[in-house]
């Protein structure tokens, strides 16, 4: 399929119930393995919506297969999604792709600060130079709530409150396999790597950092289960070095993903910041839910099909 083959299908009703990539690899010139590559692109659209190769087409579809300039060019701008703001504080939902602060000085990738310190400059002066307002973070693949500071004060007292794990952080996550437990702790200490590259937790070694994490599962599936995490530590990858290391790693994960992970995964690490509390300066808890985007849950809904 070149990009000026095939640009809109409509699915007939004998086509009805075939796999998305076997249907659209019986339509075109390409192998189902690059007609796999374009959908996990985000390059077909079913109904104007991102599907997943096993998805299974029903009559009347629109199926419509961008050409990647034409995708590029369509891309949307990442916005700010606030849910609360006051003089202290601002509570943000992060679109999964969204960096959060600049990774060197010389990067060209618009990251959560530059939005941050366009809508309220002076952030711009609150904390470290290079992280204007941030105390934590999310990894620029992982959605959901982030909370920002606006000024001196608020900043030095948030990052407190971190410290002293104090702050609620619970994620939602979708990981390989079946966990056999219904609830659990995961306290492998967390280090870098051997070669120096990710974050790695080792079950059996005292060497790294302490970090905790809580999970208690939701729902299993045929080859996953879906969980609700709470971190009581905050270590770089914590979430996904924890999983990975128990031997569940988090679905979509290109970091620590498992050595066969078989050909059904989301579009993007399902990792999702769903549920940020903590005090205020004068000591009233303040408590917000983000719900999963909507191709996360329309992920789940795929799998329960399979």
């Amino acid at each position: 399929m070149t990009e000026k083959s095939i640009k809109k299908l409509s699915v007939n009703k004998d086509d009805a119930g075939m796999r998305l990539d076997v249907y659209l690899a019986a339509m075109s010139d390409q192998t189902r393995s690059q007609i796999q590559k374009l959908i996990n692109e985000g390059l077909v659209l079913v109904n104007e919506k991102i599907k997943y190769p096993h998805y299974k087409v029903k009559p009347d579809e629109i199926i419509e297969i961008k050409q990647k300039k034409e995708a590029r060019k369509n891309e949307k701008e990442h916005q700010l999604k606030i849910i609360f703001q006051n003089k202290d504080f601002i509570v943000i939902d992060k679109s999964s792709g969204l960096i959060v602060h600049p990774p060197h000085a010389r990067s060209k990738e618009t990251a959560l600060t530059d939005l941050l310190v366009k809508d309220f400059p002076e952030i711009k002066n609150v904390g470290e130079k290079t992280r204007p307002g941030i105390v934590h973070r999310l990894d620029k693949e992982v959605s959901g709530l982030m909370a920002a500071t606006r000024n001196t004060e608020a900043y030095e007292f948030l990052k407190t409150e971190f410290k002293e794990r104090r702050v609620k952080k619970i994620y939602t996550g979708l990981v390989h396999g079946k966990l056999r437990e219904s609830q659990g702790e995961i306290s492998f200490k967390i280090a870098r790597g051997v070669k120096g590259g990710r974050m790695a937790a080792r079950p059996k070694s005292q060497e790294g950092k302490e970090a905790l994490t809580f999970y208690r599962v939701i729902k299993k599936f045929t080859n996953f289960t879906l969980v609700e995490i709470e971190l009581k530590t905050g270590r770089t990858h914590q979430i996904r070095a924890h999983f990975h290391a128990l031997g569940h790693p988090l679905a979509g994960d290109p970091l620590y993903k498992p050595k066969r992970a078989g050909k059904i995964l989301p579009p993007r690490i399902f990792l999702h910041s769903t549920i940020l509390g903590f005090n205020n300066l004068n000591n009233e808890w303040l408590e917000f839910t983000s719900p999963l985007p909507e191709e996360l849950e329309q992920f789940l809904t795929d799998l329960k099909t399979l």
